[in-house]
C-alpha cells in the first residue's frame, strides 16, 4: 500500500480570489483517499506560461483551465497534454464552444430550469473570410431589431454570446437604447 500524490494544475489568467480559496481548501482538507490499495493525496500548482517541448510529459493529473479560451499558447500546451499524455482537463479548450451562453441556456432549459426568453442576434460585422460575402448574400436575412425587443419585452439585457465577467452587458429599457447598444457592439 503506497501513497500517491495527484497534482492538480490551475491554468489561470487574471483570476485572484478563487485560486487562493481553492488552494486553501485543498490544503485544509488534507485529503487521504483510499484507492485500489493505495492512498491518494493532492497537491495544487499554478501553471506557468513558458516554452514547451511536444515530447515533454505533463506533470499534472488534472488541470482546471480558466485561461485557454483566450490565450493561445496555453491552449496549445493543454491540447498537446490531452493528446500526448492523456491529461484530464476540466473546462478543456475543446469544450469552450459548448460553454458559450446560448448552449448553456439550452442545456438548462432542456433540464427544466427557468431561463428568461433569450434570442441570438446575428453580428453586425464579421471577420473577413473568403466566402463571407457570398454566404451573407445568399443566406443572411434582414430583420427588425425593434420587433425582437418587443417580443422579449423591456427591460431586457443584451450581452455578447461569448465571454464573461459582465463584459459588454447592457440593461436596455427602451427600443432606442437597444438600437444604440446594438450599433455600438458590432
Amino acid at each position: 500500500m503506497g501513497e500517491i500524490t495527484r497534482t492538480i494544475g490551475l491554468s489561470l489568467g487574471a483570476d485572484i480570489c478563487w485560486p487562493i480559496c481553492y488552494e486553501e481548501l485543498i490544503r485544509r482538507l488534507d485529503l487521504k483517499i483510499p484507492y485500489q490499495g493505495d492512498t491518494l493525496r493532492f497537491h495544487v500548482e499554478r501553471i506557468t506560461i513558458e516554452p514547451f517541448d511536444l515530447h515533454q510529459p505533463s506533470r499534472y493529473d488534472l488541470v482546471i483551465d480558466r485561461l485557454t479560451h483566450w490565450y493561445h499558447t496555453s491552449r496549445e500546451w493543454i491540447k498537446k497534454a490531452v493528446i500526448m499524455d492523456g491529461l484530464y482537463v476540466f473546462n478543456n479548450p475543446w469544450s469552450v464552444q459548448s460553454m458559450e451562453k446560448q448552449t448553456t441556456y439550452c442545456a438548462m432549459m432542456h433540464l427544466g430550469m427557468p431561463i428568461p426568453d433569450t434570442w441570438l442576434i446575428p453580428p453586425k460585422s464579421y471577420d473577413p473570410l473568403p466566402d463571407l460575402e457570398r454566404t451573407l448574400t445568399s443566406y443572411a436575412r434582414l430583420f427588425d431589431l425593434g420587433a425582437v425587443g418587443r417580443a422579449l419585452r423591456y427591460p431586457l439585457f443584451m450581452k455578447p454570446y461569448d465571454g464573461g465577467g459582465w463584459k459588454g452587458v447592457s440593461k436596455i429599457d427602451i427600443e432606442a437604447e437597444l438600437r444604440a447598444r446594438d450599433e455600438e457592439s458590432g
